[in-house]
């Protein structure tokens, strides 16, 4: 019998460059942020800020 799959779950996609596709890295830094200290949670969300003024 085959498994079947989780259909919430995707691989992440990547850049010919070799970076983190901009929405699944935007993607990542919220969830991180949610499950974080508040101290690493506050420099998550300077990362994504950081990340938003690049593009």
């Amino acid at each position: 019998m085959k498994e079947k799959q989780n259909q919430n779950s995707r691989s992440l996609k990547w850049d010919s460059n070799g970076e983190l596709a901009q929405k699944d890295l935007s993607e990542l830094i919220e969830k991180l942020k949610n499950v974080e200290s508040e101290d690493t949670s506050s420099e998550l969300s300077r990362l994504g800020t950081k990340l938003n003024t690049i593009n």
